[in-house]
Order: structure tokens, then C-alpha cells, then sequence
């Protein structure tokens, strides 16, 4: 990767949550993030006990999740390995729904305080 677009690219404000690869994101930057990649559509899985139901969703609809959702992780450091690689967990409504925002590194992050 191109160090000056890395150093360039938008970053997400984020604060530890507590456990490792776990970060809580700032909403407004992690829009900013996901927006600055142009992508078309995200794909999402929702845990259901034995099912799992999964599509892909239009940015726009992803944007009006993180919204909505009372709260915002992402997951860096392996811990994506267990929402099936997905690194952005949202709880809305108390349901865990997983996104697929790609592999997100340190070099993403924005740490806060």
C-alpha cells in the first residue's frame, strides 16, 4: 500500500473498548471512512441462533444503521475472525448485525483517550 495514501485516507475516531481487537468507533468518522472507500454496496450477516441471514446492502442503508445503532464497534487484531471476518459490529435494537468494511488495521485508527 502507498504510504501517502495511507497517511491521507480518512481515519476512525475510536476509544478501546476494553477487550483486545475491539475498538468503540466514533459514528461520524466511521461514515466519513466507509464513504472515502466508494464502494456500492456492504455486505452484512445477522447471527440468528442456528441461521444465519446475510445480503449485501446499498452504502446508504449501511450509513442509516450506524445511525440508528445504540452501539458501534470495529474490530481489528484477529477479532473480526469471530463475526466471520466482518469488522463492524453494530448493535441496533439490541441484535448484534456484523458489516464487512475489510480488514481494518491500526493504520485506520484514529485512537481517542
Amino acid at each position: 500500500m502507498d504510504p501517502v495514501a495511507t497517511s491521507a485516507a480518512a481515519k476512525i475516531r475510536v476509544t478501546p473498548e476494553g477487550r483486545q481487537g475491539v475498538w468503540i468507533a466514533d459514528k461520524e468518522s466511521l461514515k466519513s471512512f466507509i464513504r472515502s472507500k466508494g464502494w456500492m454496496a456492504i455486505h452484512n450477516f445477522t447471527p440468528t441462533g442456528s441461521v444465519m441471514i446475510g445480503a449485501d446492502h446499498d452504502v446508504e442503508s449501511v450509513l442509516a444503521d450506524i445511525d440508528r445503532a445504540e452501539r458501534v464497534a470495529v474490530l481489528t487484531d484477529g477479532a473480526e475472525r469471530n463475526n466471520m471476518g466482518h469488522s463492524l459490529a453494530l448493535i441496533i435494537q439490541n441484535r448484534l448485525e456484523c458489516y464487512d468494511i475489510g480488514s481494518i488495521t491500526r493504520d485506520d485508527l484514529s485512537p481517542q483517550p
